[in-house]
């Protein structure tokens, strides 16, 4: 028994080291997604963007798990229900994109990872520490200051915020409904309603488009890597972590925004906006380094 035990402990280690890296390179990959839709907004419209995204998405792994989708009503509810904070969560921050800067963008949404402890103590009963408060006082802080360069918090950036309040959410969700269903169901599940959602935003607005070579790669990039493939990496990896370990990876994403940004962008933040990233990714640090949120 003390060796099957040792064995069991030293797999379940393996597996959460494994999501860990998983969920590293996800947080890359939707670093480099801020200045690829800031670009590609100039071409098409938010909900056209995300209907683009969304549907190739979808597509790209409906044929991969197209058998396990039958007599799964349960799991559709859950896709439903993780679908509508992941299109709140995309919208907010598509349209945000098109009124704040790329680098912007990517540290205010990297909020969602101080937000998240929050909602896993409301939502799942997961334990909050005094760390955790000085977390969310000091990310706040850091939002005002990076968001004030301009004289207050624009439009772009209050939107940008309550998409992190939708992806934190979506990300306590995750966690929960992936051990309950089949996390690949579960994926293609959310990913078709996010689809269906945005095309409806879409056609409202006349199916406008200006195809170009740069548009293509950005769905191409976000619908198959940063959507089909990065979503469903991050499902089955959350299957083996809580919520509040998944926010220490996260922290990546913002960083990785900002660094591409200025990369193929050149968007600089200034003092007070360095300033205030430092602070939010201090307090990010602080959510990931707590040890009570194991």
């Amino acid at each position: 028994m003390p060796v099957e035990y040792s064995n069991t402990v030293r797999l379940l280690k393996m597996r959460k080291s494994i999501a860990l890296l998983i969920l590293f390179f996800v947080s890359v990959i939707w670093g480099g997604t801020f200045p690829i839709i800031k670009t590609s907004l100039q071409y098409i419209s938010p909900n056209g963007f995300l209907t683009l995204r969304f549907t190739l998405g979808f597509l790209t792994l409906l044929p991969f798990f197209s058998k396990r989708l039958r007599y799964n009503r349960k799991a559709l509810m859950a896709g439903f229900i993780l679908s509508i904070f992941l299109f709140l969560g995309y919208i907010l921050q598509t349209v945000g994109l098109e009124y704040t800067t790329s680098s912007h963008s990517g540290f205010i949404t990297g909020l969602y990872v101080v937000f998240t402890p929050l909602f896993a103590y409301f939502m799942l009963k997961e334990k909050i520490s005094l760390r955790g408060i000085i977390a969310v006082l000091l990310a706040v802080t850091g939002l005002f200051l990076l968001s004030n360069m301009s004289g207050g918090i624009n439009y772009g950036d209050f939107l940008t915020l309550l998409c992190a309040i939708a992806y934190a959410i979506q990300v306590v969700l995750v966690s929960k409904y992936s051990r309950m269903y089949d996390p690949s169901v579960l994926t293609v599940f959310e990913l078709g309603f996010v689809s269906l959602f945005s095309t409806g935003g879409w056609f409202s607005e006349g199916f406008e488009i200006h195809a170009s070579p740069f548009l293509i790669f950005g769905v191409l990039y976000t619908g198959v890597l940063a959507t089909a493939l990065a979503i469903l990496a991050q499902t089955h990896a959350q299957k083996f972590i809580s919520p509040n370990h998944a926010a220490v990876v996260y922290t990546m994403e913002p960083v990785f925004a900002g660094l591409f940004s200025y990369i193929f962008l050149g968007e600089i933040l200034g003092i007070k906006g360095i300033v205030g990233a430092t602070l939010i990714f201090i307090g990010m640090l602080l959510v990931s380094l707590d040890k009570s949120s194991s």
